[in-house]
């Protein structure tokens, strides 16, 4: 009992204060980030950026917890402050790939370059948004694999992003014989481009052609559509305007040359 009440004495209850003090800090940090998540999902901010904006939070208060509990147990603060500065720096020189990754995590969050679903290309790599984390983006090809791409990587490359904008511009091209009457075949392209209920009248669809090509005429067939709906129409578009062209006998031509001679006098 007296070894007991000498322990008490010493160091016991500063244990005690330090096993409370983190229980019920790691309760109330738990609490804070749940009502700070819910704040964050309110004010309309996207789903990949509140996980991280959170774990930042998180890292922040436990290392605040954890100094609190050294300071409780006399241990001291500053001693520790400039080892932990020292040994962030040799960290970051030895870990500046890792530490420019979450300086770069924290840029994309203020620039916002894209949202959780929307449709990228960041680099060479395309997919969707599943998730912005601390040191990596999260996309989702449309094979369904799934790719993760250092911050750092994303924020230095330029990102394509498919989705920010409301419709988008599709451009069809259609090869045909130079035998074929050429306003016949326009007529007929902007037909089957009016006539698909997902394509937009505004702007309205439109036809051009011309005679660049070696062995046919060359049309573009350009239309507006919503962005949710572009591969849908996409397919629909060269399904249907080919099998308009078959139907109607316009010849699709395959890569020709034409050769000719000149026979010259005496010879």
């Amino acid at each position: 009992m007296e070894t007991f009440i000498t322990f008490l004495d010493n160091i016991g209850f500063s244990i005690l204060t330090v096993i409370v003090e983190l229980v019920f800090g790691y309760l109330i940090i738990k609490n804070i980030l749940k009502q700070i998540k819910v704040l964050l999902i309110a004010s309309k901010m996207d789903n990949s950026l509140v996980g991280f904006v959170v774990t930042l939070l998180k890292f922040g208060m436990m290392l605040c917890l954890i100094l609190l509990c050294l300071s409780t147990l006399n241990i001291p603060i500053t001693g520790i402050i400039s080892a932990i500065s020292a040994a962030t720096l040799a960290i970051g020189l030895a870990l500046k790939d890792i530490l420019s990754s979450v300086a770069n995590g924290i840029m994309l969050v203020v620039n916002c370059p894209f949202k959780e679903g929307d449709y990228v290309e960041i680099g060479s790599v395309s997919g969707s948004i599943k998730e912005l984390k601390l040191l990596h983006t999260v996309l989702t090809t449309p094979d369904n694999k799934q790719v993760m791409l250092p911050n750092s990587q994303v924020f230095a490359t330029s990102i394509t992003n498919f989705s920010v904008n409301k419709t988008r511009r599709m451009e069809i091209s259609v090869n045909v014989d130079y035998a074929e009457d050429p306003e016949k075949v326009k007529e007929m392209l902007l037909g089957v481009a009016n006539s698909h209920e997902l394509v937009l009248q505004d702007p309205a669809p439109i036809c051009h052609y011309n005679y660049s090509k070696d062995s046919s005429i060359y049309f573009f067939v350009r239309v507006w559509t919503k962005g949710s709906d572009y591969w849908t129409v996409n397919w629909d578009l060269n399904e249907q305007l080919t099998k308009t062209l078959m139907e109607n006998g316009i010849q699709i031509p395959f890569p020709q040359v034409t050769v000719s001679y000149r026979k010259e006098a005496g010879k």
